[in-house]
């Protein structure tokens, strides 16, 4: 995808916090402002999603579709319970 520059002006605290927070998850400001703004939008458009999957937006990068994700996930925990003695 093509990437395009957005300013944004806030003040320094929070330009520090930012950059604190980019380094604690291993990922560049611009990716977690990305990653709100994609997560933002799913909120808008009313989409139901799980909250195992909504954590994960804008964390991962994937291909894979949310009826996707959903699906490895449910099956992940239908193999744990199947698992217990």
């Amino acid at each position: 995808m093509a990437k395009t520059k957005l300013t944004l002006y806030v003040d320094r605290e929070t330009s520090e916090l930012a950059k604190k927070i980019a380094a604690y998850r291993g990922k560049s400001v611009s990716e977690l402002v990305s990653g709100y703004f994609t997560s933002e939008a799913y909120k808008i458009n009313n989409l139901k999603i799980s909250d195992s999957v909504s954590k994960w937006i804008g964390i991962i990068e994937t291909s894979k579709t949310y009826k996707e994700l959903k699906e490895e996930i449910l099956t992940d925990k239908i193999e744990k319970y199947e698992n217990i003695p």
